[in-house]
């Protein structure tokens, strides 16, 4: 997407699966590995210069955070979506 000013935004969501410990049971340990509640909510532009902004929030309110944080970049707002913790 493409903020007023020009500068071109890429939005992602994911979640980070933690970290196993190395061995020989990694495979099984995965399987039984817990889910982690929390969504990434990432917000990337690269040029003039790189700006990276990152979100969590719940899996029921990732749809709602991106919708916010894409109409706040199309109106050349500082997103700061609600219901989402700014990751530092």
């Amino acid at each position: 997407m493409v903020a007023p000013d020009g500068r071109e935004w890429e939005l992602y969501a994911y979640r980070v699966r933690p970290q196993l410990e190395e061995g020989r049971f990694r495979r099984i340990r995965r399987l039984f590995a817990p889910r982690v509640p929390e969504w990434t909510v990432q917000a990337v532009s690269w040029a003039p210069y790189p700006i990276d902004i990152r979100w969590t929030t719940s899996s029921e309110l990732r749809g709602h955070v991106l919708a916010q944080v894409e109409g706040q970049l199309a109106r050349g707002d500082h997103p700061m979506p609600r219901n989402a913790k700014l990751v530092l």
